[in-house]
């Protein structure tokens, strides 16, 4: 059963559900603006299908997992069967209307990952800002990877009515089941290239199936408490512009081409901090994808709203 819980500051106001520890409405006050995809005549089942708005977990993104019974392969989407965003979390706590704490368990085995695991995600409002805290405990060593699916459209009816600008110098390469292989591609130059911001519509010329690409995020210096900017999102009809920052190596960028009736492909984009896809399975993501048995680890997501004026 889905309950709400809500979250107010002076500049913004928060809805969050249980079901998926899921951020369901970010509306800016003063203009009494949404900045999310609008979800309220939408199923259950569509919203759980397209992980809207949801904590995603325990492995964001494709992995491929080999069966040791059979040594058969099978990529896992966004944790499958025993998927985070489809789970009905405990709301721990919530106080002082800007902060909501929620927390899920899964067994050892579940959805074929080891480790009884023991998740918990904090949202925390402050003036403009939201802060997501995503921690993760385990009994046995276990790959992790933990982000929020939040279809963002700051307002515009198409995602190529907004700009993007993200501190990236390449993407992730994927084989032909969609999993990342350990090999990465500049982008410097190339329609893939937001290093300055630039419209979304210039890269979707480029790519008309829509956006669907792995960031490798710039410094490399991770901290639990500092987390770095990572991207912002503009919609210059109002000036609303969004600042991710983030403890995460990755970021995903979707441009919704998928999504089905009610809703509409291209209306909404998802910039999806997280670890590395299929990370366990190569190099560049090895080390960061697992979590050690009697380990906790702990990932920041950070969404800083500002309100300028029209440039267009």
């Amino acid at each position: 059963m889905s309950n709400v819980t809500h979250l107010e500051s002076p500049t913004l106001a928060v809805t969050l559900s249980n079901r998926g520890a899921r951020l369901v409405q970010l509306l800016v006050k003063r203009q009494n603006l949404s900045l999310l995809l609008d979800t309220a005549q939408v199923s259950t089942d569509l919203i759980d299908q397209f992980c809207i708005g949801g904590t995603v977990g325990p492995f964001a993104g494709r992995l491929r997992r080999i069966d040791a019974s059979n040594g058969q392969s099978a990529v896992l989407l966004h944790g499958d069967e025993a998927a985070l965003h489809r789970a009905d979390w405990l709301l721990e706590h919530s106080s002082q209307s800007n902060v909501a704490i929620y927390t899920v368990s899964r067994r050892h085995g579940e959805g074929g990952l080891p480790g009884d695991r023991d998740f918990s995600v904090a949202y925390t409002l402050s003036d403009n800002s939201l802060m997501i805290d995503l921690t993760v405990s385990t009994t046995h060593d276990t790959p992790i990877s933990l982000t929020n699916h939040a279809y963002f459209t700051l307002g515009a009816t198409s995602v190529s009515a907004l700009s993007l600008q993200m501190n990236a110098q390449s993407v992730l390469l994927t084989d032909n089941e969609q999993c990342a292989t350990g090999l990465s591609m500049p982008v410097a130059g190339t329609a893939l290239d937001f290093a300055r911001e630039r419209l979304l519509d210039d890269a979707l010329m480029a790519f008309p199936d829509g956006l669907d690409h792995s960031y490798v995020l710039g410094s490399g210096r991770r901290d639990a408490l500092a987390p770095d900017r990572a991207a912002a999102l503009t919609n210059r009809a109002n000036g609303i512009s969004l600042d991710i920052a983030t403890t995460q190596p990755c970021l995903q960028v979707y441009t919704a081409s998928q999504l089905t009736a009610p809703l509409r492909p291209f209306t909404a984009i998802c910039l999806e901090a997280q670890g590395f896809p299929n990370g366990p399975n190569h190099a560049l993501g090895r080390s960061e994808s697992w979590l050690a048995a009697g380990q906790t680890t702990k990932q920041r997501i950070v969404y800083r709203i500002t309100e300028g004026s029209p440039t267009q």
